[in-house]
């Protein structure tokens, strides 16, 4: 199921605070995310970034503010299958014994509940998730045996069979190799095509440059940073510049000032 309104953002945060007991780490945000963006969520560690997709997901107390999520206020969100969720995690357990198939279907329990029979909607639902990571030919192999980006895939496909209408990545490209990752960002190409709206927590940038419409960074629990890829290269090369206000006239030979790529992530490690 996705959204229907596409004139209201998906995510709706006015002056929102998150933290744990009463402590504020993410501070008096300002945020709307509208249908069918990509936006990524960058800052060092300790930013705020996991606290901030934690309070989205209902896992953090919110201590402050307006948070509106797919049109209602985020502490009356019932429907929380709406938000898909794919964790920061390299790979499935080994310990897994479970078909491809078997695992992406777990997507559905929120339609389905325990020991309910899959119907003609979740095969459909689990076929279409399967299909648009680019597995469905690997749908009864076990897990286990598939590689590390595939097994990234699988958990993107279980968080889509669900139909989530807002779809909230950690490090998606994280520990796989450069092979891996292009495959990750072209399934990433598929998901916006179909129009979701995609939440991407990420320090590897680069891999997802044709990908990503939008780039928030946080710094200290604060938003420092909102606007396109373009804007935020430009936003780079200032803080490198201003981080070397006097360079010398005629640099030595061979020597340069560091250069921000098209999207260089710099220090922004998640």
């Amino acid at each position: 199921m996705l959204m229907t309104d596409t004139t209201r953002p998906v995510i709706e945060l006015r002056h929102v605070s998150f933290g744990y007991a009463d402590r504020a780490v993410v501070r008096s945000i300002d945020l709307d995310v509208r249908p069918g963006e990509v936006v990524a969520l960058l800052g060092p560690n300790g930013s705020g970034k996991s606290t901030l997709v934690r309070g989205l997901l209902g896992l953090t107390d919110q201590l402050g503010g307006e948070a509106t999520v797919l049109g209602q206020p985020l502490r009356d969100l019932s429907e929380r299958y709406r938000i898909g969720y794919v964790p920061q995690r390299h790979t499935l357990s080994g310990s897994v014994r479970a078909t491809v198939e078997e695992v992406v279907a777990v997507g559905r329990l929120p339609h389905q509940g325990w020991f309910v029979r899959r119907t003609p909607e979740d095969r459909r639902a689990i076929t279409e998730a399967l299909e648009l990571v680019g597995l469905a030919e690997r749908a009864g192999d076990d897990v286990s045996t598939l590689s590390g980006g595939q097994q990234r895939r699988v958990l993107i496909a279980r968080a889509l069979a669900a139909e989530p209408d807002l779809l909230i990545m950690d490090e998606p490209t994280a520990g796989v190799d450069e092979a891996s990752q292009r495959v990750l960002a072209e399934v990433l190409r598929r998901l916006t095509a179909s129009g979701r709206t995609l939440l991407i927590v990420t320090h590897e940038v680069a891999a997802l440059r044709d990908v990503v419409t939008r780039i928030v960074e946080l710094t200290s629990g604060r938003v420092s940073f909102d606007g396109t890829p373009e804007r935020y290269a430009e936003h780079r090369r200032e803080q490198i510049v201003g981080s070397h206000p006097c360079p010398p006239t005629d640099p030595p030979h061979g020597s340069h000032l560091p250069s921000a790529g098209p999207l260089s992530t710099g220090a922004d490690h998640a």
